[in-house]
């Protein structure tokens, strides 16, 4: 019998194994030896689950809703994205990281540029009314 689960005192911890080769945390499902993610018998289930999780993401809603200027949404979308796949095990924390400084550093260049439009298209009303 595996140990109890930390979350669930006196209930058998999953079997399975992680990715990372850790034993799984998760309580065991009830008359089960494993979790829903790690049970074989409920492939169907998880993959019905990942479809409607897929069509539902609240962060993909409120990304594509969020008040923001339209350059800063297209870096937005690859942090999240980022987020995600750190959370799913297909990015590791460092490199979304970098992802992360990489995405800061292009926003304050967009950002910079901008204001050093608005800062010249004022300079050139203010040279032009003191002509008049």
């Amino acid at each position: 019998m595996t140990q109890a689960s930390p979350t669930i005192p006196n209930h058998p911890r999953c079997a399975a194994t992680r990715r990372d080769g850790q034993p799984c945390a998760a309580p065991a499902l009830a008359g089960g030896r494993f979790c829903f993610t790690h049970d074989p018998d409920r492939e169907t289930e998880r993959q019905a689950a990942r479809e409607r999780g897929g069509r539902n993401r609240a962060t993909a809603i409120r990304v594509e809703s969020a008040p923001l200027p339209s350059y800063q949404r297209p870096v937005l979308a690859v942090v999240v994205r980022a987020l995600v796949d750190v959370r799913d095990g297909r990015l590791s924390p460092a490199q979304a990281s970098a992802m992360a400084a990489l995405a800061g550093v292009a926003i304050k260049l967009v950002t910079a540029a901008q204001f050093e439009e608005r800062l010249s298209a004022l300079e050139g009303q203010r040279e032009g009314a003191q002509r008049a």
